[in-house]
Formats: C-alpha cells, structure tokens, sequence
C-alpha cells in the first residue's frame, strides 16, 4: 500500500541531535508514513543508530550516499520516495507529534501541490529551550487561502510573484506532491557539501506549483544553534553563488515563464548575496564584494534587472557597489559600526515602535501616556548630551554616512515604526486619522 507520507532525512554526523529528529518522526500521530533517511557516511555513530532503528521499524529504511552531498542525498531520498507526498526533515531539528496528521489532513482539503506552514525557532538542550514563533508568510494576508496560479494568472499575476518574494525559502515545513515533483523531474543541485541547496528546490517549486495554500500554524521546529550548520559557517563564500545559477539555468530551460521571474530571481540574488557578504568571515568580504560586483554588471547588462523590485536603500547600496567596491568595502567592513542605533534612537522610531507593539487593550489605553513619557525621556537625554557636546566636541557622533552600517540604517527608515513616529511628530492632532492610510501604504509597498 501508497504511504501517504514519505519522509526524506538527509544526515552526516548529526548523533547530537538525530534520536531526537527520528523520534519525532517514528510517533508521528499519523502513522502511514516511511522514513527514508539518507546518510552519507557518518563517522560519529549516527549511521549505526539509524539502522539500529531500521531493524525494529519496518517503516524506516536507510540509504548510505556515496557523496557528501546535500542536494545529491536529498535526491536520492526522492527517488525512493513511494508516498503521495513527501515531506523533509533536517537531522538536527524535530517536529511536532501531530504534524503530518495535520497537515495531510489540509493538503487533502486544499488538492494543493505545495503547502507550507509555520515554524518554531528554538536554541539550547531539552533541560533549557527557548522558543521563537516565526511565520512562514511576511505578509498574513498570504495564510489560509488556496491560491491556483491559473486563475491569478489573469486576475492578480503580480499576487503570483508575492508567493514567492514574500515567503521565507524554508522546504521543511511543509509537504509536496510526489507525482508532481516527478512530472517536472525537480531535483537538488548537487554540489559538494551542505551548500544551500535547498534554495533552488524551493524556487522551483514555488515557481512550478500550480496551486499553493499557507497554513498559520507552526508544527517545525528549527534549531538555531547548531555551530555545524551551513547557516553558521563563515568560511562558505561562492556556495550561494552557484545556487543562483542553477536557479538561472532552470528558468532558461522554461522559456514559456513570464519575464518577471527573471526579475524576481535577480532581487533573490541580491538579498542571497548580501546575506552572505553579513555572513562570510571579515577575511572573504572584499574578494566577495568583486563576485557580487561582475554577477550584477553582467545582470544588468542583459537586462535582467527591474529597480522597482528594490527598495530605496537597496538601490543606493547595489549602485555603490557596483559602481566602487574597493570604496564600498572601506564604507562598510573598515568603518565603525553606529548608525543603526542612532535611527534607533531617534525620537520618530521610539514613539513609532512603541505605537507598533501596543497591541493589547491596556497597551492601548496607556498608549498616550507612554508616548508623552518617551517624549519627555528624550528630551531630556538630548539636552545633557548638547551639554556633553559643548564641553568636549570629540563626543559628538558622526554623520550617518560615516557607518559602517549606514545602508542597514537606511532600512530601519523604512520600517512602519519610523514613518508613523515622523508622522506622529508632524502632525500630532490629526495623526489618528492618518494612521490607517500610513498603514495600508506601508504594506503595499511592503509587497
């Protein structure tokens, strides 16, 4: 009989985390299931547990890879796969007991090919956890809909590019339609290593998939702390480089796709590669800043770049990157760091951000009276710091433009917090009537 759940688990010397991984999996409330788990040869013990496991669990089965591969040992998976769909869990994370009960359950609903739920961050041992809620969808208007691409197609195709552009490029939580993946022949990269890997599966996916649903309820659980995982590594420089080619190679080999995917995927370049410039060790970032230099001269030389995708700020930072990298660097790597917390610290973020968090009634009630005493608080904290300032001149701080941080400032001036606090300021007796207009407008250009 079709298990209506196949499991994919790829694993190299995971044995710190792997019992509590398979455990989750072996007492999934929903117990039609197979657990392939797909290791490439660990040396740590880890092997040896999972066919331990094999032995008293008929549902388990274990392939050994013969490459170090993340993309390779996933596509191994996949094909062995036999369910109707298949899910992916990390060896270092587990799951929630009833999660592909649950989300089964939804998929069979929805005859979607691609659903997608929350996620639970989590750091330190099972004595002394700690949690973090973190939605799939930037955007909660995406949750809870069936979106069928045929019909948007005609109705709201930019709705189709928000699927992709406003979702976080997370595979496992979530299950995938086996005859689908198979239709299409999609398939990992399989370059060495844990190299990012999972990012072109989940563009194509996200690209291929007919009919998508999100669901806001978190069943995954991520581990934040692993110092192994390819998130953490510092020394990973052009990894994320050829996963972007992959994904470029992929959309030539479908020349019916709209020219707006290009786009898109030339603005997922963009925030890959600055992901990792803030990743890679000090040592690798003007070597990088080169790499991130030709990729996009060579970008907008064909014409696969549409600035409307990019915010203000990202803007000036990718002109000035291209335009100098050696002074780029010099701005950004070799100057001190401070201009993030002096927007921080201006008076519209704080009374912006205190407006933002005021969610419950008694917040919102007490809301006046907090934003009269940060007021006051500041004005106070400015006027011993211009007395400061008199009596010795050095303290006072640089122009913005000085920091290193000054483009991951420019972000926070277009975060919701800042423009009501200048709102706010501007225009205090009617800001209440402005509030929801600044709001709206906020979020559509947020998609």
């Amino acid at each position: 009989m079709q298990p209506k759940v196949s499991i994919v688990i790829p694993s190299l010397n995971s044995i710190n985390y792997i019992d509590e991984c398979l455990q989750s999996l072996i007492n999934q409330t929903l117990k039609d299931i197979e657990i392939i788990c797909v290791d490439a040869n660990s040396t740590d013990g880890t092997l040896e547990y999972l066919k331990g496991l094999e032995k008293k669990d008929k549902r388990v089965k274990v392939i050994v890879s013969d490459k170090k591969s993340y993309g390779y040992q996933m596509n191994l998976g996949i094909t062995a796969a036999k369910g109707e769909y298949l899910g992916i869990v990390e060896s270092d994370d587990y799951i929630k007991l009833n999660m592909y009960e649950r989300l089964y359950k939804v998929a069979k609903e929805q005859d979607c090919e691609v659903l997608k739920c929350d996620i639970e961050n989590f750091w330190g041992n099972k004595e002394n956890r700690v949690f973090k809620y973190n939605p799939i969808c930037y955007i909660d208007s995406l949750y809870s809909k069936l979106f069928d691409k045929r019909i948007l197609e005609t109705t709201e195709p930019n709705l189709i590019i928000s699927l992709i552009k406003d979702t976080w490029n997370m595979n496992p939580p979530g299950l995938y339609k086996l005859d689908f993946i198979n239709k299409f022949n999609i398939r990992l990269n399989e370059t060495l290593g844990a190299s990012y890997q999972d990012t072109g599966f989940w563009f194509m996916m996200q690209i291929l998939a007919q009919k998508i649903y999100f669901l806001n309820e978190s069943y995954y659980c991520y581990r934040r702390d692993n110092e192994n995982s390819s998130c953490n590594s510092k020394s990973k420089v052009y990894c994320i480089c050829d996963e972007y080619d992959f994904m470029r190679e992929f959309l030539n080999k479908y020349s019916n796709l709209d020219r707006s995917f290009t786009y898109l995927l030339s603005y997922l370049r963009f925030g890959g590669y600055l992901w990792t410039l803030n990743r890679i060790s000090d040592k690798f970032k003007f070597e990088f800043l080169l790499k991130f230099q030709k990729d996009f001269k060579k970008i907008i030389n064909n014409g696969e770049l549409d600035r409307a995708y990019f915010t203000e700020w990202q803007l000036q930072m990718l002109d000035k990157l291209i335009e100098n990298p050696e002074q780029y660097y010099i701005n950004t790597c070799q100057r001190p760091l401070g201009a993030v917390n002096r927007i921080k610290n201006q008076l519209s973020y704080k009374l912006g951000n205190k407006i933002v968090k005021a969610k419950s009634p008694i917040e919102i009630i007490k809301l006046p009276f907090s934003l009269v005493s940060i007021i006051n608080k500041h004005k106070f904290e400015k006027n011993v710091l211009s007395i400061l300032y008199k009596i010795n001149p050095d303290l006072k701080p640089l122009p913005l433009e000085s920091y290193g941080d000054y483009y991951e400032a420019l972000k926070y001036k277009e975060h919701l917090s800042y423009k009501l606090g200048q709102a706010l300021i501007k225009n205090p007796f009617s800001f209440v009537f402005k509030f929801y207009n600044i709001t709206i407008n906020h979020n559509r250009r947020c998609q």
